[in-house]
């Protein structure tokens, strides 16, 4: 019966196959980093689509401070397309502020 059967033999890859079998683990970072980043935001985009096309509003997550405890609450809140523009570039300049703030605190230490 042995004899009928054809042996395989054992051989090592190529350079070609190494090549391939090296590449494919950053290739392989690649695709799940894009996937990781692209999947989440097109399910927001489409959450967002969703409510607009229902109510004409936007969804936008904004800031509120109660006044009996003074604390700060971000919270969900449908607006007009033209609010939520304005509300936007709030929020960029804000986030601008911030972040020179933040470099001049890094600026201004000695190391």
């Amino acid at each position: 019966m042995a004899r009928g059967r054809l042996r395989m033999r054992a051989s090592p890859p190529g350079l070609f196959g190494y090549a391939v079998d090296l590449m494919a683990v950053p290739r392989h970072f690649v695709a799940g980093w894009l996937v990781g980043i692209l999947v989440p935001a097109a399910g927001l985009a489409g959450i967002v689509a969703g409510i607009y096309m229902f109510t004409r509003r936007i969804p936008l997550i904004t800031q509120i401070e109660e006044e009996e405890t003074g604390e700060r609450r971000l919270i969900l809140k449908l607006v007009e397309p033209d609010e939520a523009r304005d509300l936007a570039q709030r929020g960029k300049e804000a986030a601008k502020a911030f972040g020179d703030e933040i470099r001049s605190e890094f600026e201004g230490e000695e190391l």
